[in-house]
């Protein structure tokens, strides 16, 4: 016998002989529900059972119709016939409407029956269990394909609070808890664990906490990388109120360690209602704060090269200005035109920041000229524009040795050659230059145009905008003079003054 019997319903419209039939299944060990109630028969079925063995003949309801009801409760649910009016026919259609056997009244023996109800369980069991493996491994391949999804986007996330905020939900939703949280320590100068960030459920008072050795689920997670797991997070010999309460009273919570380079930390989920967590969440737990530790800390990175990037950009431009006196703000305009530009195109983020910087420091060659060139208010002389023509080049001299900068030089060093090919310094034309300096080229004519200096004539906006369309074609990109224009008359209000 089975540890739990099988569950058999027995439908016949003779009461009498369904519960001869349930009697004698029973003594065999099944567990058997009898009924002349084909409204019962569809109750039980929803209830849950493995075998119905039914009458072909019934007044009010077809054993055959009546299998079909039950079989869309309970598709895994196998039927037995009986009947004493069998022939071909309807054993022909109880085989095409998958009926698992067919049995004569008039040849049934227990030994048969018990047999059929016998196998037919096992058919039941068998379907069932393969049905919930196939469920299971569509989930989980369903869960690891969101976890490489997850991973991607993490991948390329260069902001800490958003990389934290995205673990957190992601966390959620792949474990299905009902709370969850991230965070991350350092020390502080004497030397108690300090949180110094946090996203998630209950996180927004956490940050500056401090913590004893010792003290805190997470800190202890985050100082060891070995994840912990359990019934109740509130019974864990670390546990600290202030640091590890999170607001739900499900049961249940894992903790798993962020750790990549100098990053110290913990992805907690706590609390699910559909049952406890399994070992496959905490797999996956554990490698979402794996990927997630990864990304943290190439966050942290990015974010580093960038300060240094702007404040050596500035630096650099501050220095620029202090030479060229009559270009003050130049520098900054330009890359505002710039910026208003490369959004309208559409361009990928990293390769909007590139055009950026390379607007900002299109003519910071000129460090390198002689500096009463720069503060002359004459116009220069054929020799002193020779000189001045250099400052391209001497731009990217002056960038070249910092990696950071190196998607920057094509901006710098081509941004004032000319669509016909007639600019310098290696009169490239046409797509042959690259599209960041095309976009410079015009919002450099356009600033300078626009700016009161002793070089050139001051011109209105709409005069240096019909100059530029004037120009389309020969000195600049058609495309980009168009985008320029439209976009001009479109934002400059919200340009920078």
């Amino acid at each position: 016998m089975d540890s739990q019997p099988t569950r058999v319903l027995v439908v016949d419209d003779d009461p009498a002989f369904a519960q001869v039939m349930a009697d004698l299944l029973m003594e065999k060990g099944f567990h058997v529900v009898a009924t002349d109630d084909p409204d019962r028969a569809v109750k039980a079925a929803e209830d849950g059972c493995d075998v119905a063995v039914l009458d072909l003949k019934m007044p009010r309801i077809g054993g055959l119709e009546l299998a079909g009801l039950l079989k869309e409760k309970d598709a895994d649910l196998q039927i037995v016939i009986l009947t004493g009016y069998g022939n071909m026919e309807t054993a022909i259609e109880a085989v095409q409407r998958g009926i698992f056997d067919y049995i004569g009244k008039a040849e049934i023996d227990m030994r048969r029956l018990e047999r059929a109800v016998r196998e037919a369980s096992e058919r039941a069991r068998l379907t069932r269990t393969n049905r919930e493996l196939v469920a299971k491994l569509t989930e989980s391949n369903n869960r690891l394909q969101a976890l490489q999804q997850v991973s991607t986007a993490l991948s390329g996330e260069p902001h800490q609070d958003r990389v934290l905020e995205s673990l957190v939900r992601a966390a959620r939703e792949l474990s299905g808890s009902a709370t969850a949280r991230a965070l991350l320590f350092g020390r502080s100068h004497s030397d108690d664990v300090v949180i110094e960030a946090a996203a998630g459920d209950g996180a927004a008072t956490l940050v500056g906490v401090r913590l004893q050795p010792g003290e805190g689920v997470g800190a202890i997670v985050a100082d060891t990388g070995r994840t912990v797991s359990g019934p109740d997070l509130a019974r864990h010999p670390g546990y600290s109120r202030r640091a590890d309460e999170m607001p739900t009273r499900l049961a249940g919570f894992i903790a798993a360690p962020l750790r990549q380079g100098d990053i110290r930390g913990a992805l907690i989920v706590a609390g699910r209602a559909r049952g406890p967590f399994t070992a496959e969440d905490e797999a996956l737990l554990i490698a979402l704060a794996r990927q997630g530790g990864v990304a943290i800390d190439n966050a942290a990175n990015q974010e580093r090269s960038s300060n240094f990037f702007t404040h050596a950009s500035d630096m650099l431009v501050d220095m620029l200005e202090q030479m060229d006196v009559y270009y003050p703000g130049h520098s900054r305009g330009v890359a505002a035109l710039a910026d208003m530009v490369t959004r309208r195109l559409g361009l990928p983020a990293d390769e909007r920041r590139s055009i950026h910087f390379g607007a900002l420091l299109h003519d910071i060659g000129k460090l390198k000229l002689p500096p009463a060139l720069l503060s002359s208010g004459a116009r220069v002389n054929p020799a002193e524009l020779k000189v001045l023509q250099q400052h391209p080049s001497f731009g990217l001299e002056i960038l070249k040795p910092i990696s950071e900068w190196a998607d920057l030089l094509p901006v710098v060093n081509a941004h004032h050659e000319r669509w016909d090919g007639t600019g310098y310094p290696f009169g490239h034309a046409g797509e042959q230059i690259p599209l960041g300096a095309r976009v410079v080229a015009v919002a450099d004519a356009f600033d300078a145009m626009t700016r009161a200096t002793p070089h050139g004539t001051l011109r209105s906006p709409e005069e240096a905008l019909a100059e530029l369309e004037a120009c389309a074609g020969t000195q600049f990109d058609p495309k980009i003079v168009r985008l320029f224009v439209a976009e001009y008359r479109l934002r400059a209000h919200q340009l920078p003054k």
